[in-house]
């Protein structure tokens, strides 16, 4: 399959809610660019210039640069307040962001077969309609990822740095079906091992690379009392709420950079150390999780 028809529904349906994404994104970028009361507090920016240079990008770049690594995308600490008006502009691309997830996200796991020098290969439904869109380069992690937005004025922000990894628990059969359209000894080997499971064995573990995670600590005040209410949240966008004419800005604290030689923490895990398959990043439980 060299091309996907134009009329194809699926097409269609990505093309739509990549436009409202984008239109929703210009919008909330105009709003920042020209609200008159604006505080920022952007970890790295010497002026509210250039922080807010830095929040506007992070908040609406969706494409990968030349190079830029797959799987990555852009991360910048810090907290802004803003006009209402703003905040409910970031909540409009959160809806549109939630829309996009809906309609790519089940066409991930679809693959078709495409040229590819003198045979095919396998790809990602969703990676052949962009193509098609002329948007190979849409970064979907980017465009997943929603807006952080607090539901009020913080007294406190404080940032931590943390190694961690996504597990997906995931039903064999789910597994089976990713390797389907696999080719290659290493692949006919893999389904060979998920078939060779027991039968009690329903569920295995998809493992991404560890990756360094950023999350706040977010302190408000409680009303009526003296005390503090906190929470944590990923926190790889700026934060985002409300600011109110004569408020005081909140505490914000950046974690510093790890170095080299600071010790990982390391959980014990639920995984097998060595993973069952060699072309997906696949693992078995320990007995006592299965």
């Amino acid at each position: 399959m060299a091309e996907l028809d134009p009329s194809d529904e699926r097409r269609l349906a990505v093309a739509a809610g990549l436009r409202g994404l984008e239109r929703r994104l210009e919008r909330l970028a105009t709003g920042l660019a020209h609200s008159s009361s604006v505080w920022l507090c952007i970890d790295g920016a010497a002026t509210p210039s250039v922080a807010l240079r830095y929040v506007i990008a992070a908040y609406t770049t969706i494409d990968l640069e030349m190079d830029d690594a797959p799987g990555t995308s852009v991360v910048c600490l810090g907290v802004v307040g803003a006009p209402r008006s703003v905040v409910e502009l970031a909540a409009s691309v959160n809806e549109a962001k939630a829309n996009l997830k809906a309609i790519c996200a089940p066409l991930q796991d679809q693959r078709i077969r495409v040229p590819d020098g003198e045979g095919t290969r396998a790809m990602p439904l969703i990676r052949v309609i962009l193509r098609s869109l002329q948007r190979s380069d849409l970064n979907l992690l980017a465009a997943y990822r929603r807006i952080p937005l607090l539901e009020a004025a913080p007294l406190r922000v404080a940032y931590t740095r943390a190694r961690t990894r996504s597990v997906y628990r995931k039903p064999v059969g789910d597994v089976a079906a990713m390797l389907a359209n696999a080719e290659g000894a290493r692949a006919l080997s893999d389904r060979a091992r998920l078939a060779a499971l027991p039968s009690l064995e329903r569920h295995v573990a998809l493992v991404r690379d560890h990756y360094e995670n950023v999350r706040a600590n977010v302190g408000y005040a409680v009303p009526g009392t003296d005390g503090r209410r906190r929470l944590q949240m990923a926190a790889e966008l700026p934060l985002l709420y409300a600011a109110r004419r004569g408020g005081l800005p909140p505490e914000v604290s950046f974690p510093s950079p790890r170095t080299a030689a600071e010790p990982i923490r390391r959980r014990q895990s639920r995984l097998e150390a060595r993973p069952l398959l060699e072309t997906l990043p696949v693992f078995r439980y320990q007995p006592d999780y299965r």
